[in-house]
């Protein structure tokens, strides 16, 4: 009972010292006097004065972050340096906010200060929009819309590794507004920045871009499929125009086979796929290449699609009679009603009525139960005398008239 006891008030204790610990931690005064400088338009300097009040023995170190926007919600990057100042390639594309926190290294009770904070504006005239990017064998194809109608639009662009900024020349040859970067560095590049010039109402206007790597933008070529059959074995070679630039660990092959109008998505690592062949289907095939995650980011347009075989389902001759037999004996059916309305007359023809003298016959031929008894019930049919006309004479419808002779003068 006493450990109990001895328990509980251990816990209690050491609950109310962290409560009171933790009321006596204080805040680091914040930085001073933040300001920032662009040294180029992709290189971002900040600096900044040591908090005030600050104890000698107190050791303190800043995080710096930068926000792609003003009101501090976008993608930031960050840096924890030990000076008071530091430098960040970035682009102004949306505004920046930026701010600066003293963090405590060996100060007692004392926690990270409250944070300094500055904004920057976006460009005043935004030039493009649609922006879009493809790489490939140290080229990297860039297309554009733009906003307002600048005459002396240009495109530069800046690598962290080069010192200068480098002009895009535009691609004359090209249907949307774009041009194309000629740089055998482009393949390591770790980020690569644009710059957009131009004046619009007489005031010069630049945009700032900051895009991730030129590999996360490959495109590669259209491939070729091809089909072929090797016994029980059905092949398909995807064959690429431009495989020679990255490792073969780089592409992906996805491939889309239709097999009895049933479709399968298979994506390896080998140009070369192959299935259980049936000869009852018809297959249809694609293949679209894939640079893979680990090198990059990127495809290529899915190749045309190439047919094997025929349609030759087992359960189809089945299912078509089932459907056609019952269809073609109702037509047949429906035929013979409309034959046998339109010839009834000669398939069922009247039969003549009999004549008197069989009507005759078979009147006179009619017993009553009393001629039964009588003996002369078995007397001969006696024909009915049929009246016949004995003189048959025709007269004119007009009276003869006799002409007279002429008397002898």
């Amino acid at each position: 009972m006493c450990r109990f006891w001895d328990l509980t008030l251990m816990i209690c204790f050491s609950v109310s010292v962290m409560f009171v610990g933790g009321d006596n931690m204080a805040e680091l005064p914040p930085p001073k006097n933040l300001t920032f400088i662009w040294e180029t338009p992709f290189r971002l300097s900040l600096t900044w004065e040591k908090p005030e009040d600050l104890d000698h023995s107190c050791r303190v170190n800043y995080t710096v972050l930068v926000y792609n926007s003003q009101n501090c919600s976008e993608k930031k990057e960050s840096k924890r340096v030990q000076t008071q100042g530091c430098k960040f390639e970035i682009s102004n594309e949306n505004g920046l906010c930026i701010s600066v926190i003293t963090n405590p290294e060996n100060c007692e009770q004392r926690v990270n200060s409250q944070a300094t904070n500055i904004s920057i504006a976006p460009p005043s005239v935004r030039l493009v929009k649609n922006r879009s990017n493809e790489y490939s064998h140290s080229k990297m194809k860039c297309t554009w819309v733009p906003v307002v109608d600048v005459q002396d639009l240009s495109l530069y662009y800046w690598l962290p590794r080069d010192e200068s900024i480098k002009e895009c020349k535009p691609d004359e040859t090209m249907k949307t507004r774009g041009c194309i970067i000629h740089d055998e560095f482009l393949k390591e590049a770790m980020n690569i920045f644009y710059l957009f010039k131009g004046t619009y109402n007489g005031t010069s206007i630049i945009n700032t871009f900051k895009d991730e790597r030129p590999v996360d933008y490959v495109k590669l070529n259209k491939p070729q499929l091809t089909i072929h059959r090797d016994g029980q074995k059905l092949f398909f070679q995807a064959n690429g125009s431009d495989l020679d630039e990255f490792t073969k660990e780089c592409y992906m092959y996805n491939y889309t086979i239709s097999k009895c109008n049933k479709n399968e998505t298979t994506q390896l690592k080998k140009s070369q796929h192959d299935v259980q062949y049936d000869p009852a289907c018809k297959y249809r095939a694609r293949v679209q290449l894939i640079f893979s995650s680990n090198c990059g980011n990127g495809r290529s347009d899915p190749s045309d699609e190439v047919e094997y075989g025929a349609d030759n389902d087992p359960k189809l001759p089945a299912l078509l009679a089932v459907i056609i037999i019952p269809l073609i004996v109702s037509f047949c059916l429906l035929v013979s009603l409309v034959l046998l309305r339109r010839h009834k007359d000669i398939i069922f023809p009247k039969i003549p009525e009999p004549s008197l003298l069989f009507k005759d016959m078979l009147i006179n031929n009619i017993r009553t139960p009393e001629e039964l008894q009588s003996p002369a019930a078995g007397r001969l049919y006696i024909p009915l005398e049929e009246v016949v006309e004995s003189k048959i004479s025709l007269e004119p419808d007009t009276p003869f008239v006799p002409t007279m002779k002429n008397e002898a003068k």
